[in-house]
């Protein structure tokens, strides 16, 4: 409402409609030039549903509810079990207390399992997808939404978000529905699709101009609410408790609670309604629900009638069988799918295996669906080794050789035939064998080791770590396109897919840190922006991490946010490094216990957004990993109106003088050990604002301390340089 004042105006409007067609309960309505369809027992609306289930491949348990990969049968039952809710065929409406015997409504409303997608393809109406939003359902979960006036979406998650965390479920009501059509539908919690809870009648009750008993909030225990549903008396509402006699018989608001008519003859009509609440309805909070109530029914049915949010195109002749929503349901080759954890580790953050060990158990779990599947045939393959399976269930599997791997899933169908999928670069297994960390530094160059340095987009979406052609030296580096271009120009909003939530990891290869001291540091290139000015709103976080024991535990080495991780301040386009003083270089102390023969670090990036939506962060680049046994040392000092920096410091090769002059005069570096011989002399042009000198390795060959003097103009900068 607060983003769409206009959706008060047409609601008003809409609800002016009702109420003219609603005279009483046995009066008829216009229905498109023909009569009501309310008492025609023959008569049915046939409503195509598309079911999207997001998952993290939870294994569902029917016990519990807790999880989120719902196998198909699950769903078929559902449907059934809302159809019976939707047909007045539930059995408890038998326990509707006497005085609502007679205003128990049939909706005669038959949902179906669309057989055809809105591209022509055969379908079965179930679509699922993996995303960490599983965990936080709200609207920017609603992924893949079909047409809402050809279908009606339902999206199944694990947990829904801060913002609805007292919700097993909500919907839109078509007047807000015609405004945001890409949200329209129901979210809810898979644990309520089917565990005999009324909760997506109740929903759907929403969807088809329903309030609750009590009125348009989501509160009950209202001083008296109405619904404008004359058979449901006024009422104050009942909370999840309200279950009892007290409630079932509640007359606080309704007594002597009747309704005076003039028909359509001008006669002037008494209907004397219950003197109690109808705390029995679906549209209740009672967890007691066990009905619609005929002037509910007919509400539903005016909204089936009417354009708004194309409710009328639902049930149409046309759509039914463009959505082959009549039409038995089509034997499909079954979609193989797996998901790889770590076992015995339950939590979503660290369960991932992608990332392996040799001489470790990875698990490898079934998800295939769209048939019954009898067996599945798995090939993994790095290019050098080639390592085969046959299981239909979970199993554990290690790797000796290491490198990236392919897996091929045949998932063997038990009516339509076999379906093959492979996943190229599925997984990672680390080397066995460590590398010294001493004298390495990772450029992200193209034809070294980089493809060593394993990145994963666990989600597949557009907040990732890919390689980026920028740098501090050289035009290669690691980039996490943090920038949300999610943009809708038709709405000028993000649609699905919040980055909040998200993480992605960049793994190291295995260091051996030994014989570096006690106490080395790691260090790092980096450059980054933030799109928001406001401080609060700055929320991305780069999490360094480090393990010991083969990815079993990790353990913090830096958590780097606000200005610390932005140090390019506000930027509102995408942001990429232009020259050498675009990057800083962060040194980080590494614990006594992370100094051993095989330590990993891990870089996560987790993206954050701010109070519309979108993500707060830009892009950040990072270049340059390396382990020295050098403290850092305090080098990039200003010498008036020039910048000079000397990088990497400490170094172990090459060395970089970078000078940044608001005038465009020489540079002239001298460089002298430390007895004061002069190795080294040079000197550039600033141009453009900026001078870059380098220092050959073959200069400082010998370890140890050396003095940099640098002349810019009339001004002098001397700094050390550090050689190990």
């Amino acid at each position: 409402m607060a983003e769409h004042p206009e959706i008060a105006d047409l609601e008003a409007d809409f609800e002016r409609q009702i109420q003219a067609a609603i005279k009483k309960i046995d009066l008829g309505i216009a229905k498109k030039g023909t009569a009501d369809q309310s008492n025609n027992e023959s008569f049915w609306y046939d409503i195509p549903i598309v079911v999207h289930v997001i998952h993290d491949y939870n294994t569902y348990n029917t016990t519990t509810f807790n999880g989120d990969f719902i196998p198909d049968d699950f769903i078929y039952k559902a449907v059934r079990d809302w159809n019976i809710v939707f047909a007045k065929k539930n059995a408890d409406t038998a326990d509707v207390i006497a005085p609502f015997k007679k205003w128990i409504g049939n909706p005669r409303i038959r949902l179906h399992l669309a057989t055809v997608d809105p591209y022509g393809n055969p379908t079965k109406g179930i679509l699922r997808k993996r995303s960490y939003l599983t965990y936080a359902g709200g609207d920017d979960t609603k992924f893949e939404n079909w047409p809402n006036n050809a279908y009606m979406n339902l999206w199944f998650i694990n947990k829904m978000s801060a913002d609805h965390s007292q919700a097993a479920a909500y919907a839109y009501k078509p007047s807000t529905a015609a405004f945001i059509p890409y949200y329209d539908g129901v979210i809810a919690l898979a644990g309520y699709m089917n565990n005999g809870s009324k909760t997506l009648p109740h929903e759907l009750g929403h969807e088809f101009n329903l309030s609750h008993t009590w009125g348009d909030t989501n509160q009950p225990d209202v001083a008296c609410g109405d619904d404008n549903v004359d058979d449901t008396p006024p009422t104050k509402g009942h909370n999840t408790t309200g279950c009892t006699a007290s409630s079932i018989y509640d007359s606080t608001c309704a007594t002597n609670y009747f309704k005076i008519y003039t028909d359509t003859l001008g006669n002037i009509q008494l209907i004397n309604y219950p003197d109690t609440t109808n705390a029995q309805n679906i549209m209740d909070y009672t967890y007691c629900d066990k009905m619609f109530t005929k002037g509910q029914v007919q509400r539903m049915h005016l909204t089936l009638n009417s354009d708004i949010a194309g409710r009328n195109n639902l049930w149409d002749s046309t759509n039914l069988v463009l959505t082959g929503a009549m039409q038995p349901m089509p034997d499909l080759k079954p979609t193989p799918d797996f998901s790889l954890t770590y076992p015995g580790v339950a939590s979503y953050l660290s369960k991932n295996a992608n990332f392996a060990f040799p001489d470790k158990d990875v698990t490898f779990t079934n998800f295939s669906y769209n048939d019954t599947v009898t067996n599945v045939d798995w090939t993994f393959t790095n290019g050098s080794t080639v390592v085969t399976k046959s299981s239909i269930t979970n199993f554990n599997q290690q790797f000796s050789v290491p490198g990236w791997y392919d897996v091929k899933m045949v998932a063997r169908g038990n009516n339509s035939g076999d379906a093959e999928r492979t996943w190229s670069k599925a997984f990672y297994v680390a080397d066995p064998n460590s590398t010294s960390a001493a004298g390495y530094i990772q450029e992200f160059a193209e034809g070294g080791d980089r493809d060593k340095w394993a990145m994963f987009n666990y989600f597949n979406n557009e907040f990732k770590w890919e390689y980026a052609n920028v740098g501090v030296y050289d035009n290669s580096c690691v980039k996490y396109k943090g920038y949300d271009d999610r943009y809708n120009p038709p709405f000028a909003r993000p649609l699905t897919g919040t980055p909040k939530g998200d993480y992605d990891d960049l793994f190291s290869i295995p260091f051996n840190v030994t014989g570096m001291g006690s106490s080395p540091y790691l260090y790092f290139h980096y450059s980054g922006a933030t799109r928001s000015s406001a401080t609060v709103n700055i929320t991305d976080t780069l999490l360094v991490e480090y393990s010991v024991n083969k990815g079993v535990n990790w353990n913090s080495l830096a958590k780097l946010g606000k200005s610390e991780l932005f140090n390019k301040g506000s930027i509102y386009t995408p942001y990429t490094p232009t020259v050498v003083t675009d990057w800083v270089e962060k040194g980080i102390k590494l614990p006594a216990n992370a100094v051993t023969n095989y330590t990993i670090i891990r870089f996560r990036y987790k993206p954050n957004v701010g109070s519309d939506g979108m993500s707060t962060g830009n892009n950040f680049f990072l270049d340059r990993v390396s382990i020295s046994p050098f403290a850092v040392n305090v080098n990039n000092v200003a010498a008036n109106t020039a910048n000079v920096l000397v990088l990497p410091n400490p170094t172990q090769g090459d060395a970089y003088v970078v000078v940044k002059s608001a005038t465009n005069t020489d540079a002239k570096i001298s460089v002298t050990d430390i007895t004061g011989k002069v190795v080294y002399t040079a000197e550039a042009a600033v141009t453009a604002g900026v001078a870059q000198i380098q220092i050959p390795a073959s200069a400082i060959a010998t370890k140890g301390m050396y003095l940099v003097q640098v002349l810019t103009g009339s001004e002098t900068s001397t700094q050390k340089l550090v050689v190990y």
